[in-house]
């Protein structure tokens, strides 16, 4: 087993609060990326993905999630603007040098969304699986009550609201939660980095640090746009994979658009990948992030 760098993590004043983030690699080198999380994971459940890329990487906890301390409000969240902040701003203020952007699901489009503010600070751009749906369910989500509805009979939202979050203790949660959901396939060195990176001490047990009824806003607040932010990613150095095992979370309409934009060379989309091929082909993974961050240094 190779021995890398211990992985630190430290925290950042943002606007309205701290933001956490796990540091990868040698932490004194130049960071070569800044990866956000998918909805209810957090920067440490990357771990295998980051850890063997062998330069210094930077894993947020988006807000609400992981360890970071940033206020939140369920019931007011309509699009994932705040995300696309956080990371503009993190990157503006405590990255001194352009950075691949990267992340997986809603972390891989509050990526996208923070490109037209980073400009010539997103060197390069990876996005594993993020949630391109067609313009219309944007639009519907901004209905007065229709985000009340989606909770209620989305069936990713709904089961996220009723998320369990207080365990007994550590391995309690690792057993209730080991083979079922998001989790099903996930080794169980993954799922112990997931549940140390996002649960914390509470009362006699444990309890996940992101709120069920966070996590399940998140998945209704759809009142972005994706497409209008993607024209200002950095052409040249963006890959995305899309994924279809168990029903896609993009469309053959929204992937055509990405592969208009960036090219078909830029673009993957294999219905034999699950949405959390991340967290199981890690491997995988970590070789597009290699590639882009490689593609950058040579075209720098």
């Amino acid at each position: 087993m190779l021995d890398y760098p211990k992985a630190v993590r430290r925290f950042y004043d943002l606007r309205d609060g701290r933001i956490s983030a796990v540091h990868y690699g040698l932490s004194s080198n130049p960071v070569k990326l800044v990866f956000a999380n998918a909805n209810g994971f957090n920067a440490l459940s990357y771990k295998a993905v980051l850890e063997p890329l062998g330069v210094h990487a930077i894993a947020l906890d988006m807000r609400g999630q992981g360890m970071s301390e940033l206020p939140y409000d369920p019931k007011g969240l309509k699009n994932w603007h705040v995300f696309r902040d956080d990371i503009a701003e993190f990157v503006t203020r405590y990255v001194d040098n352009p950075v691949v952007v990267a992340g997986h699901s809603f972390g891989a489009v509050s990526a996208i969304l923070a490109a037209p503010l980073l400009k010539d600070k997103m060197s390069g751009y990876v996005g594993f699986d993020p949630v391109a749906l067609p313009r219309i369910y944007g639009q519907v989500s901004l209905l007065p009550g229709a985000r009340a509805l989606m909770k209620r009979y989305f069936p990713l939202a709904s089961k996220s609201g009723k998320r369990k979050a207080h365990f007994e203790s550590f391995e309690a949660a690792f057993n209730r939660l080991k083979g079922r959901g998001a989790f099903k396939e996930l080794s169980d060195e993954i799922l112990r980095n997931y549940l140390e990176g996002g649960t914390v001490a509470d009362g006699d047990g444990v309890r996940l640090t992101c709120d069920p009824l966070w996590e399940q806003a998140i998945f209704v607040a759809q009142g972005h746009n994706l497409y209008n932010a993607a024209k200002s990613l950095p052409l040249a150095n963006s890959h995305i994979t899309f994924a279809g095992k168990y029903g896609a979370v993009s469309a053959a309409s929204t992937r055509r658009y990405f592969t208009n934009l960036l090219g078909a060379q830029s673009i993957r989309y294999n219905d034999e990948l699950n949405h959390m091929f991340p967290l199981e082909e890690t491997e995988y993974a970590s070789a597009c992030l290699k590639r882009v961050i490689s593609e950058v240094a040579l075209s720098s």
